[in-house]
């Protein structure tokens, strides 16, 4: 398995957790709901409605059995339905630990992400560690789909993939901003910038 490089670590973190540790025990550790389609979210970026039940039972294995089961109640629940049962899994004192948090990422949530990338982009495992980082950020951040018109750019991606054409790659990250422009969610807008930079940094290296 292709482990995450230095600043891919990084720019999920900063964009997921906060930065680390010390934002994440005074916000994070317990279910938090991000807004739009989002579910009940916990851990790094451990958003729950789109984890099958089994998947969830996996995952949060070391909470009591009554937690689980409530925690699995979280599949599928996403807008506004995720908001109010993120409520009921606040109130319930459910709460995870950074350590928790931490293994979660590495061995389990990375795992899904990176092979979802392999899948939809084919070719991605060949780029250098920075460009593969930042396609795992996009598809941990926006899902896999590539139909409809605001899914364009990763369409577009798919193609100059193989071609390791980092440039037209990183202009087309940059282009997924006009999706979330005045509405609100300048973190999107911030991410999608920083994934494009990082894919960048391969670029600059193949010019040295």
């Amino acid at each position: 398995m292709r482990l995450p490089s230095k600043n891919t670590l990084k720019l999920i973190y900063d964009f997921e957790v906060g930065g680390g540790e010390l934002y994440y025990n005074k916000f994070l550790k317990k279910f938090t709901w991000p807004g739009l389609q989002s579910g009940p979210t916990i851990g790094i970026g451990v958003d729950c409605a789109y984890y099958t039940k089994q998947e969830l039972k996996s995952l949060f294995s070391f909470l009591p059995l009554n937690q689980i089961n409530l925690v699995c109640g979280a599949a599928g629940k996403t807008g506004q339905a995720g908001k109010e049962y993120t409520k009921v899994l606040r109130e319930a004192g459910i709460e995870v630990s950074w350590n928790q948090a931490q293994k979660i990422f590495l061995n389990t949530t990375w795992v899904k992400f990176s092979k979802l990338t392999d899948n939809v982009f084919q070719g991605s495992n060949d780029l250098c560690d920075d460009a593969y980082g930042a396609l795992v950020s996009l598809i941990f951040n926006r899902g896999s789909g590539l139909s409809g018109e605001s899914r364009s750019e990763m369409r577009d991606i798919k193609n100059l993939v193989p071609q390791k054409n980092y440039h037209a790659i990183a202009r087309k990250i940059r282009s997924m901003k006009r999706l979330w422009f005045g509405k609100g969610v300048d973190g999107l807008i911030d991410r999608r910038e920083r994934e494009a930079q990082m894919v960048e940094n391969c670029e600059s290296k193949m010019l040295v």
